[in-house]
């Protein structure tokens, strides 16, 4: 393969070299590919120490908007500021080719989905769950504050950072992303009707509804992910796939029965979580999340937990007795080589 580009039907081939007015990125390999196109793990040409993660969109006529230009208008406002910059990957380049327009960010780590499947139970501990998931929390609010709503939260789209900032997790992908303020920072009118966006696990009930969704939306979202991440048993209707069937089980999560029998194998945090739920419950479209709030309740769980959130992720675990486990390894075996 020459130093040019190819490609074939889905996207761009290992081993091609992508230019741009400033880098040619070398493609290591394919990370993940959906609809809209794909996202690869590169390289400079020119230092191979640094790699990077390059979001690809094709170009398609019949597609009214580039999801990547509401992606880089939200990370550039989002690193723009430094008190909200944290959860946030950074931009390095973009660029726009024949077939397809990219951005090339920061790489980050496996997502918060696939950490939790790695998992006895495939769920975290109560500290990395809350922990973890107060950090989701953070990562979204500072987007309502800019005026944002994500509209696509659950665990795949949150992933922990690399090397030094594995203990942070970043927000991901922000492709149906809304901005909900106009220019004089006012919270827009909602429209009469909306259609379905977002994930049907994860999505709230106003999206089920198809009403217009704001920021107490995404807090219903994140709690979701908040069980996903923390429950044994897992969400109620995680294995139900008609969406009218999904949205009746997280009604019937609100009930008095449904209460009871919810989160009945987290007892000692039951009782912050249901007040969270009920508290997102009665919020309005252009309601103020008082955060604080949840945070508080939050924590609290952890106390009645006995979980340390200061305490290494699940994750940071998982790669401390690797480690361990390797030197280990490499002992014994040179002991073994050794004559006496």
């Amino acid at each position: 393969m020459g130093a040019s580009e190819q490609e074939d039907d889905i996207g761009i081939k290992p081993g091609a070299i992508i230019t741009s007015g400033k880098y040619n990125w070398v493609v290591v390999k394919l990370l993940g590919e959906g609809g809209f196109g794909a996202v690869y793990k590169v390289h400079d040409s020119g230092d191979k120490s640094q790699e990077y993660a390059m979001k690809v969109e094709k170009k398609l006529e019949k597609r009214k908007h580039s999801k990547l230009k509401m992606e880089v208008a939200i990370l550039k406002e989002m690193n723009g500021k430094p008190e909200y910059a944290k959860h946030f990957t950074n931009i390095v380049d973009r660029g726009k080719k024949e077939k397809y327009f990219f951005i090339c960010m920061t790489l980050v780590g496996k997502s918060l989905d696939d950490l939790k499947r790695e998992r006895p139970n495939r769920v975290f501990t109560m500290a990395t769950a809350i922990g973890g998931s107060i950090q989701c929390l953070e990562a979204v609010a500072a987007m309502h504050k800019c005026g944002y709503i994500h509209r696509d939260l659950k665990p795949a789209n949150y992933a922990c950072g690399l090397g030094k900032e594995r203990r942070i997790v970043f927000l991901l992908d922000f492709g149906i992303a809304r901005r909900i303020t106009n220019d004089d920072n006012e919270l827009k009118t909602p429209r009469a009707q909306v259609g379905f966006k977002g994930t049907v696990r994860f999505a709230s009930l106003a999206c089920h509804h198809n009403k217009e969704m704001g920021p107490k939306d995404d807090c219903e979202s994140w709690y979701y992910l908040l069980i996903d991440l923390s429950c044994p048993s897992g969400l109620p209707w995680r294995k139900l796939s008609d969406k009218n069937d999904v949205m009746s089980s997280k009604e019937e999560i609100r009930s008095e029965k449904g209460l009871k029998r919810f989160l009945s194998d987290l007892p000692l945090v039951k009782t912050e979580f249901v007040k969270i739920l009920q508290y997102v419950d009665r919020l309005e479209y252009s309601d103020r999340v008082d955060y604080n709030f949840i945070y508080e309740l939050m924590a609290l769980a952890a106390i009645n937990a006995r979980a340390n959130l200061d305490d290494p992720y699940d994750w940071e675990e998982e790669g401390k007795n690797k480690a361990e486990s390797f030197r280990s390894r490499r002992c014994q075996r040179s002991l073994a080589s050794q004559k006496f």
